[in-house]
């Protein structure tokens, strides 16, 4: 009875040990993941506000302002380049399927 006793006490602490390690390597994930997406974030916001800085310059929102309206300031030479127009594309015969290129030999 003792035995039975000390086998099943044994076995129910055997499977909360196996239980706490798989958590705690599923923590382990998790952390390492999240720590992954927090630096990805880190470095995203480090570029958004270099962009903001770079946007709310006085150069460039007078820049975007004349842009929009097509504005020039004085003594500056407008340059206004077309779109280039699409090449024709060569038109591609189909081939001719080997049995009428040897009709085409003979008759």
């Amino acid at each position: 009875m003792r035995r039975f006793l000390f086998l099943f006490v044994f076995l129910f602490l055997l499977i909360s040990l196996i239980h706490n390690v798989m958590d705690y390597q599923n923590s382990i994930g998790f952390y390492a993941l999240t720590k992954k997406n927090l630096d990805k974030a880190i470095e995203q916001n480090k570029e958004l506000k270099i962009k903001k800085l770079v946007n709310s310059s006085a150069f460039e929102i007078e820049k975007n302002l004349r842009d929009k309206q097509n504005l020039s300031r004085e003594n500056e030479v407008v340059i206004i380049v077309p779109q280039p127009s699409p090449s024709p594309a060569p038109l591609v015969t189909p081939p001719v399927p080997v049995f009428q290129q040897w009709l085409q030999v003979f008759f």
